[in-house]
């Protein structure tokens, strides 16, 4: 069998180095195209929409890469495969067909990167075809408009296409109502200091960045829209936006972990490599493309390309446990909207510029926008997380007190909780001696002072206040008043740690009674290291644990994860622990 990891022999530091990378990425691809044409699919399990659409995915979506590869200046030989796609799929007595729009489809997500296509390589795919031709692909585009989706980034999609059709000379297809319409509803979700929540969920994730602000930026700065003011907003919001952001970065790159759609992996870089197409940004310009290289050189060494170079479902690792119902063996593609910057030339000021090192320096810093606190301690980034919770997607994704750049989070938290097996950053509640457990399913209220957050939130039956306190130290304490109407046992658990080729088990130290010690060891019983997780700051009497889990976890196939239980009676109580980075 041949390897092929397009990340192999790739300082990824040139522009030629990125160029080089999307043509990398496409080439395991070529086969596909030449073989399935519009019809891509990889036979490697699917989606909750139908294989239509997840073929549609497949010949859409790297086209975020290659069409600023292209508009830089960069060589790519496989546009007649792309005109065959794009003819055969939008053409509906073709076997190949993808099908016309719907009620909530995912078709309407990937004709952005085509509308994007029209909009600014249209010689290289629009004009070569015939009028026919043409004529199937303008109006199954245009069909965006008359059918209903999510009211979140999905609403940009349709501007996309707008501005695609108009730049090819259809804009009598055009809803300029619908247009005016949908701004304003993506205006709604506008919260202040630069941060966008994704629709009516009001939910806080990466779409803020690759999303939201992408989108926007691609409308000002590459599309170039006819409504200025909308453009002039979006530019300035931007750069509102990436003073906080770059809280969700630490200083070797990783990206926070958190929210749902991490399989994109590197398209949490995407946002700054549009930050860099404006003339102004308050960053220096350096600094800009530093997080933006950093976190794509992140990826060098993990597990996330298939035996032949194509992306898996996963983080680090493939994973099918952390995807949403909606990531197809296709999606992951969307990590090419990070090649952005691709489309500057090569003597433009970003790619002369010198890559700068992070200056956040340890400490803690309040959001009040997106309601996190972050606490920054040796160059990773904590974030204190009391965001509006998905009611659709996995909680797990939300619902944690606590999200890292550098470590990663269980999914499935409460999966076998019955056995003992707890997910990380979590307070589990069971009301039947631990046959069933709930823990934060909504979040109530929200309140940040100076450097403490607290959050009332609910399991759907229990009602609990958590305080949250982050020290300098790297240490931050928990503690949660809970109102009990019977008894109850409560588990709390701390970070999830990673096992490779060691065991890791509970260590009692008699001097630290009421701390969480895990012991790492080799296979044979050498001792490596003691690692404190957490201790109680209460009275309660504690029955301390560690969970093995496998398979669960972003980064990290298996993670042991430590936890305290205690048992509590009908009333109200105070419990507390300290916890350590």
């Amino acid at each position: 069998m041949i390897f092929f990891n397009p990340f192999d022999n790739n300082a990824l530091s040139t522009k030629s180095d990125f160029q080089k990378l999307v043509n990398d990425m496409f080439k395991p691809l070529v086969p596909y195209f030449k073989a399935q044409g519009a019809a891509i699919d990889f036979n490697e399990g699917s989606a909750s929409f139908d294989q239509k659409a997840s073929s549609l995915e497949g010949v859409a979506r790297p086209l975020w890469g290659i069409i600023p590869l292209v508009l830089g200046g960069g060589e790519f030989h496989y546009w007649e495969l792309y005109r065959n796609a794009l003819i055969n799929g939008t053409n509906p007595s073709h076997s190949d067909y993808w099908g016309k729009t719907a009620y909530f489809d995912q078709r309407t997500v990937e004709m952005a990167a085509i509308g994007l296509l029209l909009a600014t390589l249209p010689e290289h795919a629009f004009y070569p075809l015939t009028d026919t031709e043409k004529s199937n692909l303008v109006h199954w585009l245009a069909d965006i408009q008359n059918h209903e989706y999510p009211q979140n980034n999905w609403l940009f999609f349709t501007i996309m296409v707008q501005e695609g059709l108009k730049k090819v000379g259809y804009g009598h297809l055009v809803d300029d109502d619908l247009a005016n319409d949908y701004l304003n509803r993506l205006d709604s979700y506008y919260l202040s200091e630069g941060w966008y929540c994704d629709g009516t969920t009001r939910t806080i994730d990466h779409y803020a960045g690759f999303a939201m602000h992408y989108y926007g930026l691609l409308y000002a700065k590459v599309i170039k829209g006819d409504k200025k003011d909308w453009a002039d907003k979006f530019v300035e919001r931007s750069k509102l936006f990436a003073r906080s952001f770059q809280f969700w970065f630490a200083e070797d790159g990783a990206a926070l972990q958190q929210g749902r759609s991490l399989i994109y992996r590197f398209a949490a870089s995407s946002f700054w490599g549009a930050l860099a197409l404006l003339d102004d940004n308050e960053m220096p310009l350096g600094e800009i493309k530093g997080i933006w290289a950093r976190q794509i050189r992140w990826w060098k060494d993990k597990n996330i390309f298939t035996n032949d170079g194509r992306l898996t479902r996963g983080y680090t690792y493939q994973n099918l446990s952390m995807c949403e119902v909606y990531n197809s063996p296709t999606s992951p593609y969307w990590a090419m909207k990070a090649f952005i910057p691709l489309l500057l030339s090569d003597n433009s000021e970003f790619w002369l510029a010198e890559e700068l090192p992070c200056k956040i320096r340890d400490g803690i810093y309040p959001n009040v926008a997106n309601e996190t606190l972050v606490q920054r301690y040796k160059g990773e980034s904590v974030i204190h997380f009391s965001a509006p919770i998905h009611p659709f997607f996995q909680k797990d994704k939300y619902n944690k007190f606590l999200y890292s750049t550098n470590r990663g989070f269980d999914v499935s938290s409460l999966l076998y909780s019955e056995q003992g097996s707890f997910g990380d950053n979590i307070l589990a509640i069971s009301f039947d001696d631990g046959s069933n457990w709930q823990y934060r399913q909504k979040i109530i209220e929200t309140k940040i002072e100076g450097n403490v957050l607290t959050q009332v939130w609910t399991s759907g039956r229990q009602e609990v206040t958590t305080i949250i306190e982050p020290f300098d130290d790297g240490t931050f304490r928990r503690t949660h008043i809970i109102d009990l109407k019977q008894d109850a046992c409560v588990v709390e658990t701390g970070f999830s740690y990673p096992i490779y080729n060691e065991k890791m088990e509970l260590f009692e130290d008699k001097e630290k009674d009421r701390a969480v010690i895990l012991q790492r060891k080799t296979r044979e019983g050498n001792v490596l290291e003691n690692i404190t997780c957490l201790a109680r700051l209460d009275d309660y009497i504690q029955e301390k644990g560690v969970s093995l889990r496998t398979n669960s976890n972003t980064t990290d196939p298996v993670t042991a994860v430590p936890y305290t239980k205690i048992k509590l009676n009908k009333g109200r109580h105070t419990i507390s622990a300290l916890f350590y980075l």
